[in-house]
């Protein structure tokens, strides 16, 4: 038996999403929702049968027989497609964002108590990728003993298409939601409150404010430095970020490479002038079947077949989007702004 799927959206991630459930033996696309130019392109690059494409995504959701909606929409329709999806019967995977704003994934979070039964997952790919996953691995481990600092670098160019260009806080609203969501999985900790600037480099070409710098008081006495630029010149990091993760024992960095780096505490005999360079001792990264949104999707086909929880609930990822709207509201207030859940 083949799980099948309601694609609705076919943007970048949407294509991505529509050759995933193609290639995937455990899935067999029922319908797939876009614009009529996108739904023609891919009708003719993979053979799609023109009767299951739909340019009205709420008809879509009406007249396909799906037992998963993976909705990859622009954010304004998300909380209307996962509504019309969980009254139809369907299980949901959704692409950020969750909401557009802090109401409406409240009003998510309430209607989603009335089908207790159907499943609703958020894709945080980043999770599930293996560098991140060893870094989690080596927290748990206690190999830096307990976590009180984290720092947190992002440095990354423009990007201004689609929707990003008139955003007002582009790095927070669009891609800090990964960050804040690996420091609770690496932690394993929630935050508490956040104080947040946002602002604007000159040369910038987003009008907005692409950069944002904040300190974040997470749960188990965890302090997070986070600085980030989505408007950077000259050296990047990876979109993960730039981690550099202590405890007691030492620590554990990931760099652009996508390197996991052990560095040992080694307490000094004597305050020096000239320190020596410490090097760090490579981590080594779990062999990962599948990766990103492949290892999310197989996830939840397992969790469907075995009444399983997936690791990325609605309920969870609604704490990581608390986190983005209160580093929003502090960098327009000025204020350090609560992250404690409110529904």
């Amino acid at each position: 038996m083949k799980h099948r799927v309601l694609l609705l959206g076919l943007g970048f991630w949407g294509s991505r999403w529509l050759e995933l459930i193609l290639k995937t033996d455990r899935s067999e696309l029922a319908g797939i929702a876009g614009s009529e130019k996108e739904l023609k392109q891919a009708c003719e690059k993979y053979g799609i049968d023109p009767a299951i494409t739909f340019t009205d995504f709420k008809e879509a959701i009406a007249k396909t027989d799906a037992e998963i909606a993976v909705v990859v929409l622009p954010g304004v329709l998300h909380l209307e497609a996962d509504r019309l999806a969980l009254e139809k019967g369907m299980n949901i995977i959704t692409e950020k964002p969750l909401a557009m704003n802090l109401e409406q994934a409240d009003a998510l979070m309430e209607l989603k108590e009335k089908y207790p039964k159907q499943k609703f997952m958020a894709s945080q790919n980043y999770r599930w990728r293996p560098y991140n996953q060893a870094m989690k691995h080596a927290i748990e481990s206690g190999m830096i003993g307990k976590v009180e600092s984290i720092l947190l670098e992002f440095r990354q160019q423009e990007d201004l298409q689609g929707y990003r260009a008139g955003l007002e806080m582009p790095l927070l609203q669009d891609v800090s939601i990964h960050h804040f969501d690996l420091l609770r999985f690496f932690t394993g900790a929630d935050c508490k409150e956040i104080n947040c600037q946002a602002w604007r480099p000159s040369w910038s070409l987003f009008n907005g404010k692409p950069n944002a710098d904040g300190i974040l008081h997470m749960e188990n006495d965890i302090v997070v430095t986070y600085s980030g630029s989505w408007a950077a010149r000259g050296k990047e990091t990876s979109w993960d970020g730039n981690f550099t993760i202590t405890g007691d024992k030492g620590c554990l960095t990931l760099d652009s490479d996508n390197r996991v780096l052990f560095y040992e505490h080694r307490k000094a005999d004597a305050v020096v002038i000239d320190t020596s360079r410490q090097e760090g001792v490579e981590v080594p990264q779990p062999e990962m079947k599948y990766t990103e949104m492949e290892y999310g999707f197989q996830m939840f086909m397992d969790c469907l077949e075995q009444d399983l929880i997936p690791e990325t609930t609605l309920e969870d990822n609604y704490k990581s989007f608390r986190m983005v709207m209160a580093a929003q509201e502090s960098a327009c207030t000025g204020k350090t702004a609560a992250c404690n859940q409110a529904s």
